[in-house]
């Protein structure tokens, strides 16, 4: 008789676990980890670019994982992601994209077309096995009567990542902190977009203008920038920011360099790195921008799961601690993160410049993918 699996899980959403996986699809192969809290999945591209998400086990009805007492985990093992995103939609999952979101982010309510029914967009059941070590994942999906049943290779993973798992983000020393409405990103980088830069500039101030603008060099048509301001003619500065002024975009914004220091916080990327983020940036209601003082980029999106209600305004949703407005109901929001390596060489791009400020507050960032 055979053994039960390793590892069982059952969604009632393909959907949820499509529009997720899709975001971090920028290359072929994912690292899958499988511990008692979720799967956590990771893409990397060439070591400078890291695409996160963690599917947390309340997005599943049922979530068994045999494993010893002393063991939190399975081992790593990586797949084809290309291939699980298109047993995820074998029923036809609707594609998501800007154009059918909600403008706060999060999924759309209304659908275009008959090929969007909710009953198309659901996509049936979703089954996750894994025998044991080293074999096939398999993926069962059910819809009505009728079912498909794939098995996947898995591969054996060599080389890892320091740190946490990924691309290091130096939480103890941050140089810049920011969460604002994810759209806002979104929108910048399309408008840069439009003069084909080579490289984005993060420029970064709480003391002298310009307070955080995004920049496109490089590109055949010119540079461009998109300049966030602090205040406006209809909407001045809230008094509470006298002296130390931040982007009206942005719910929390702290710039705060090393000791000794004086500038501003300024550091290039590619720009077609960046972009890898856009699915995301569509999707999501907000997003958290964190970078520290070795340039490392982090941009951290929570995505509405539901019907888009986590909006900037009322019925504000937070993040897993409760630190951005009232707990998520759980399963309710997700959380991609994409971390970026700066680019390095001319003098200008060796290191950050920056500015004193204020210190960090602990409790401005999202901390789902731990």
């Amino acid at each position: 008789m055979a053994s039960p699996p390793l590892f069982t899980a059952i969604s009632t959403s393909a959907r949820q676990l499509h529009v997720l996986l899709r975001c971090i699809a920028f290359s072929p192969r994912a690292e899958v980890q499988i511990t008692r809290s979720g799967i956590r999945f990771s893409v990397e591209e060439a070591r400078v670019l890291q695409g996160l998400t963690f599917l947390d086990k309340v997005l599943f009805s049922t979530y068994q994982l045999k494993v010893d007492d002393e063991q939190d985990t399975i081992p790593t093992f990586s797949i084809s992601i290309v291939a699980l995103l298109e047993t995820l939609q074998i029923f036809g999952i609707s594609d998501s994209s800007s154009s059918s979101r909600n403008p706060n982010g999060g999924f759309s309510s209304s659908y275009g077309n008959a090929f969007n029914a909710p009953s198309l967009a659901l996509a049936g059941t979703c089954r996750i096995t894994y025998q044991e070590a080293g074999a096939p994942l398999t993926i069962t999906i059910q819809e009505g009567s009728v079912t498909t049943t794939c098995e996947m290779n898995t591969y054996e993973v060599h080389g890892e990542y320091h740190d946490d798992g990924g691309i290091p983000l130096d939480r103890e020393r941050l140089c810049l902190k920011a969460i604002m409405r994810s759209t806002w990103l979104h929108d910048a980088i399309n408008e840069l977009s439009g003069t084909n830069p080579s490289a984005l500039v993060l420029n970064a101030s709480n003391r002298t203008a310009p307070y955080f603008s995004f920049e496109g060099e490089g590109g055949p048509f010119g540079d461009s920038t998109v300049d966030f301001l602090p205040e406006t003619k209809n909407e001045p500065t809230p008094s509470g920011l006298r002296g130390r002024k931040q982007p009206l975009v942005a719910e929390n914004f702290v710039v705060a360099p090393p000791s000794g220091t004086h500038g501003r916080v300024r550091q290039r990327y590619k720009f077609e790195m960046i972009k890898r983020a856009g699915r995301a940036m569509a999707l999501a209601s907000k997003v958290s921008l964190r970078q520290d003082q070795q340039g490392v980029l982090s941009l951290q999106f929570m995505i509405d799961l539901g019907d888009g209600a986590a909006t900037m305004g009322g019925g504000r949703r937070g993040d897993v601690d409760g630190n951005i407005g009232a707990p998520p109901t759980p399963g309710s929001v997700a959380f991609v993160d994409f971390r970026f390596v700066p680019l390095v060489g001319d003098e200008d791009d060796s290191a950050s410049e920056v500015e004193s400020g204020d210190g960090l507050h602990a409790d401005d960032d999202f901390e789902a993918l731990n």
